[in-house]
């Protein structure tokens, strides 16, 4: 009897998964970690206190498969952090040492090279796919949609709950969070992660993840970041 892993079965859900590089870069493909950003020359590069912002993920919506799903109306999707350090707030609103831009068009919009000051990582092109494997919460957001008193009273049960059970953890659209330490809470709607990445060497703490969330309430965006 399987029990309530029938009903954990129930909630699994498909990711979109990022291959950051390793294929020859393409010129119709628009989704880039660390650079080749497309910036309107309007606004110009995004700056903060410490300066010009660092480029992390560029997301054509329409390259990721059911993008609409997750981005709306979006037709590219930008990321930026402070060059000097990740927010301190556990959940930190757009604007607060990260920035997310959203354009719905790309008229107007030309890739501009990085700036010097901010230029960190290396960069690389983004093809999304499906992955063949679903996605689960992890054990502390688990409690969100059961009751896992039976998993956590027996022992048995709950290395099988921890070898079935997981989530794709690396770069991803959708599916459930790979969080280290949740942050269990409602009021926001996990969207996508980046997580700590060796081709860009990009690192987030000590090989972190860093979440990007809707509130419920009032629909603006917000970074959560963790790590061992």
């Amino acid at each position: 009897m399987r029990g309530i892993f029938n009903k954990i079965d129930s909630i699994g859900k498909k990711t979109i998964v990022a291959k950051i590089g390793g294929f020859r870069p393409e010129p119709n493909i628009k989704s880039w970690f660390g650079g080749n950003f497309f910036i309107d020359n309007q606004n110009g590069w995004p700056k903060d206190k410490d300066g010009s912002m660092v480029p992390i993920i560029q997301i054509k919506v329409s390259e990721v498969p059911g993008g609409i799903s997750h981005f709306g109306e979006a037709e590219i999707v930008q990321v930026f952090i402070n060059k000097e350090r990740l927010p301190s707030r556990i959940m930190a609103q757009n604007g607060e040492g990260w920035l997310l831009r959203e354009y719905k068009t790309l008229d107007g919009l030309e890739i501009q090279k990085t700036p010097k000051e901010c230029d960190l990582y290396r960069t690389f092109q983004i093809k999304w796919y499906a992955s063949p494997e679903e996605d689960f919460p992890c054990w502390e957001e688990m409690w969100e949609y059961f009751d896992m008193s039976e998993i956590n009273d027996d022992d048995e049960l709950s290395e099988q709950f921890f070898d079935e059970y997981d989530s794709y953890n690396n770069t991803k659209v959708g599916g459930y969070a790979s969080y280290i330490q949740s942050p269990c809470s409602n009021e926001y709607k996990y969207i996508f992660q980046i997580t700590s990445e060796e081709k860009p060497r990009f690192m987030v703490g000590d090989n972190g993840n860093i979440y990007i969330l809707k509130s419920n309430s009032d629909g603006k965006w917000y970074l959560y970041w963790d790590c061992y």
